[in-house]
């Protein structure tokens, strides 16, 4: 070993360490590949979901609040494309509601179901409401996520849409509208899209032991800024089911 050593000049030493850096640069910066867009960060135990709930607001719910249906938005994409094929689709969502609603309702959906899978797509309203602080939305969630885990099921927080503000449709202030809210003037939203954007980076960066659907893109496919069109409930369909099949 000694006489390698010794046969090994300062150069040669410099030429290793600087293909090692290399390597390690070029590792590191890789982008990640389509199959981990997910970012999946919790181990997944039930790898063939048959039974899944999706939890969260407006724009996952299959009814109004009077009861009429709603056809077009994903979950019910996803219980037409699916229940034929044996599969089970739960939503336990209604518009304008916050993340407590949901906590709040969860125990008693657990309480009568047992599911591989539950999807969480919460905090749009603890955004916009100026009394939710972004740590109770989080920690709603957190709880969320331990709730199904403790039910025996994988847990898949849904970050939501990309913003695109000014630059596109989906949060731009611009288009958004201030009828039905407190606000006086659509540039009023500028605070409350920065606070969703936040909440967006953080959910990430501190829920634990669930796996995520990274924001996506909906290509401006929005009539008012916020909720999604039909088109744009198509894209988020087919996300969602390419996750239930293949994550």
């Amino acid at each position: 070993m000694n006489k390698i050593l010794k046969n090994i000049t300062s150069q040669e030493w410099l030429v290793g360490i600087a293909v090692a850096l290399l390597t390690y640069v070029v590792i590191s910066n890789r982008k990640p590949s389509q199959s981990n867009k997910n970012r999946a960060v919790a181990t997944i135990k039930n790898k063939k979901p048959k039974k899944i709930l999706f939890i969260g607001d407006s724009h996952t719910a299959i009814k109004k609040k009077d009861g009429t249906p709603l056809t077009y938005t994903y979950p019910a994409i996803l219980k037409k494309e699916l229940e034929s094929k044996g599969y089970t689709i739960d939503v336990l969502a209604l518009g304008g509601m916050t993340t407590k609603w949901m906590l709040d309702n969860l125990p008693n959906q657990l309480k009568n179901n047992k599911y591989d899978r539950v999807y969480i797509y919460g905090g749009t309203n603890d955004a916009s409401n100026s009394s939710i602080k972004l740590e109770t939305a989080l920690s709603n969630i957190q709880k969320m996520v331990d709730l199904s885990r403790e039910n025996g099921a994988d847990v898949f927080v849904i970050v939501g849409y990309k913003v695109e503000g000014e630059k596109g449709r989906l949060m731009n202030w611009k288009i958004m509208s201030v009828k039905g809210t407190l606000l006086n003037k659509p540039e009023e939203w500028i605070p409350y899209i920065e606070k969703y954007q936040q909440l967006q980076k953080a959910l990430p960066e501190t829920i634990k032991n669930a796996n995520f659907i990274l924001p996506y893109d909906l290509q401006g496919k929005t009539a008012d800024g916020i909720h999604t069109t039909a088109e744009g409930q198509k894209i988020v369909a087919n996300i969602m089911k390419e996750s239930i099949l293949n994550d």
